[in-house]
């Protein structure tokens, strides 16, 4: 059947259906049960049901047909043979009427191309009809839609009800053609029930509280103004919402609905009414890598469709690679002004690969968290994978700009000519680009907002700079700072890289420097910033611990917001 919720603002009609669906907020108090067919139902309810939310939450840059096939995935997984697979998305194109726009990109506000609010609303139904739900919950389906589309969607989920599909929405004063497509209609005010029954017997039971519909108003907003807690709405000679709650639980009708539960319950208790909560078993679903593959090939779709952006990125780290490598060209050698050159240019490697990629991942958690969270909730896939996903789909066109810049900076600057100097250097670059990533994803899950991650962030960059070793000798802090270095991955990656380009160098010119204040070999030079050649297995082994370390804190601040959520 197709029942109505409706009731004025603040009556609990997406409260009551959120609670029935098991979806509420977790700081959400519910109490009493929920029965399905007689029997207690609780998380369970997920393998039973689909809910349609009143705003809808897409990956934008995908096509129709590409959103369908990955949701199909996501919630089927293996139990569908390919065929089966694209036999049924290309059928629920047809019932919600999008096989015109299949390949359409979904799209946001302010781009070109996009579907339309109503196409929206019938693709967040074709995703949740992927599973065969025996119930589908609705809020608000039909809110932004102009009257034409509302009738449209009520006339597909009137649909849904004769293939088996019970539909529970709430719905905000529909017009008298709209409300009587409905089979039931539950009117509440205050959080407690004022009529439940069919469409055409409101108006009858409400004329024998003595409230008559005026001709004037639509059945649906006499009924929500009869119920509404606002006098002038209602009138000044009506009953108060809670006397017409009251007088629905004293009537007949009432306790005729009471003895078809009781009814229900019996039969379930003594095993005559078939039982309906046995788990959807999903082969696929059981499997880690097989939903994440199709997470990541989602996320990587929706950052990479459009490559401009990416191409921009990548030709903005080879132009800076270029001055770089080209103002440093000549500056290398072994002499007093090359070794300072060196130092300078290490730092700028360690800071582009530390700055860039972790102020890239601000905004990519707070973007994608109401989406995950819904599709957690909805049992699709654990916070873990929804994590590795955005990690792994990122890191290809991360990884490809941080290289570039490291290799033309190395070949044009003229760094030390050696496979193990390029190797280590390439090596370690490319470990502190994956920290940086880290960081960023620590920030962005800690903080609801870009603002507030930014604001801790920009300081702690701060420390990450004046603690790389270049600017101050570790020995000459303060003791009571002294710790703060061996906190920074940049001052570790910089002795590694130190260590890459001078290890071994026995010699270097110190014409026209006083002998004192010269470096007589690379040794020297390592020891005026307190590096050390012995320091190169313990500043990887710090850069590793510190990737592993940031991961784990960021998934951690993940699932707490997941769940506090």
């Amino acid at each position: 059947s197709l029942v109505a919720l409706m009731g004025p603002s603040g009556a609990g009609k997406s409260t009551l259906m959120t609670a029935l669906a098991h979806r509420s907020a977790a700081n959400t108090l519910v109490s009493g049960s929920i029965l399905l067919n007689g029997q207690h139902v609780g998380p369970s309810m997920y393998d039973v049901s689909g809910f349609i939310y009143q705003d809808e939450l897409f990956y934008a840059s995908i096509t129709v047909s590409e959103h369908l096939h990955l949701m199909a995935h996501l919630k089927l997984g293996r139990s569908l043979s390919a065929p089966d697979r694209n036999e049924l998305v290309r059928e629920l194109l047809c019932r919600t009427g999008l096989t015109k726009c299949a390949h359409t990109r979904i799209g946001e506000v302010g781009q070109g191309k996009t579907l339309s609010g109503g196409e929206k609303k019938r693709l967040a139904f074709a995703s949740e009809l992927l599973s065969r739900p025996k119930i589908l919950f609705c809020d608000e389906p039909t809110t932004g839609l102009d009257s034409y589309s509302a009738g449209q969607l009520v006339a597909m989920m009137r649909d849904l009800t004769r293939g088996g599909t019970s539909v529970l929405c709430t719905i905000h004063q529909p017009s008298n053609e709209l409300f009587h497509m409905f089979d039931s209609v539950m009117l509440l005010a205050n959080g407690r029930v004022g009529y439940l029954g069919s469409p055409r017997g409101a108006t009858g039971y409400f004329e024998r509280l003595g409230l008559v519909c005026p001709g004037s108003s639509t059945t649906a907003e006499f009924l929500v103004k009869s119920l509404s807690n606002r006098r002038e709405c209602r009138g000044t000679k009506s009953l108060k919402p809670e006397a017409i709650c009251d007088r629905y639980l004293q009537s007949e009708q009432f306790q005729q609905q009471e003895l078809v539960i009781n009814s229900e319950i019996f039969l379930s208790q003594y095993g005559y009414r078939k039982r309906c909560l046995k788990r959807r078993k999903q082969d696929g679903r059981s499997c880690w890598f097989y939903t994440l593959y199709y997470l990541m090939k989602r996320n990587f779709l929706q950052s990479h469709r459009d490559p401009t952006l990416q191409y921009m990125k990548l030709a903005q780290r080879i132009v800076i690679a270029l001055l770089v490598g080209l103002c440093f060209s000549n500056t290398i050698d072994l002499t007093q002004a090359g070794a300072q050159a060196v130092q300078g240019i290490i730092f700028l490697i360690v800071s582009e690969n530390t700055f860039l990629p972790m102020y890239a991942m601000l905004a990519v958690f707070p973007e994608s968290f109401p989406l995950f969270l819904r599709e957690r909730k909805a049992n699709l896939y654990g916070t873990m994978q929804f994590y590795v996903a955005q990690i792994l789909a990122m890191l290809p066109f991360v990884l490809l700009e941080s290289l570039s810049f490291i290799l033309i900076v190395y070949y044009l600057a003229h760094l030390r000519p050696t496979l193990l100097g390029l190797l280590c250097t390439v090596g370690t670059s490319v470990l502190v680009m994956n920290i940086s990533l880290a960081c960023g994803c620590f920030f962005s899950t800690l903080f609801p907002s870009v603002p507030m991650a930014m604001s801790y962030l920009v300081p702690f960059d701060y420390i990450l700079m004046i603690t790389s070793g270049i600017f101050i000798k570790i020995r000459s802090m303060p003791v009571v700072l002294r710790w703060l270095p061996f906190v920074s991955w940049m001052m570790f990656a910089t002795e590694a890289i130190s260590i890459a380009q001078w290890d071994g160098i026995e010699h270097l010119n110190c014409t026209g420097v006083p002998r004192a204040a010269c470096h007589h070999s690379g040794e020297d030079v390592l020891s005026q910033y307190s590096f050390a050649r012995e320091h190169l297995r313990t500043d990887l082994g710090a850069l590793l611990g510190q990737y592993f370390l940031f991961h784990a804190l960021a998934v951690l601040c993940l699932m707490r917001r997941a769940n506090m959520s």
